[in-house]
């Protein structure tokens, strides 16, 4: 499920058309942290994750960026035992 999170991040990133921070800026963010968790076993800070989910919910312009959180918060909320182990306790 990381590796799908992943994913949807590297995806945001290289689709973004770089008019808005939160979505350009957020993206980028956000695989580089699941990348440093999965790669290198470096924990994230939940509450940091969650800052970037709802900045990019309400701040990106269009729907790539603003939609991306939704599939975030879902992954967490059904595969949380699974995703947990690269958080912070």
């Amino acid at each position: 499920m990381v590796e799908y999170l992943e994913h949807l991040f590297e995806f945001t990133s290289l689709e973004s058309c770089g008019k808005c921070f939160p979505c350009r800026i957020g993206s980028t963010r956000g695989k580089e942290m699941i990348q440093g968790a999965r790669l290198n076993g470096k924990k994230m800070d939940r509450a940091l994750f969650n800052d970037l989910l709802e900045t990019m919910e309400i701040g990106s312009l269009c729907a790539l960026g603003g939609g991306l959180p939704l599939g975030v918060k879902n992954a967490l909320q059904y595969f949380g035992n699974e995703l947990n182990e690269h958080f912070k306790a």
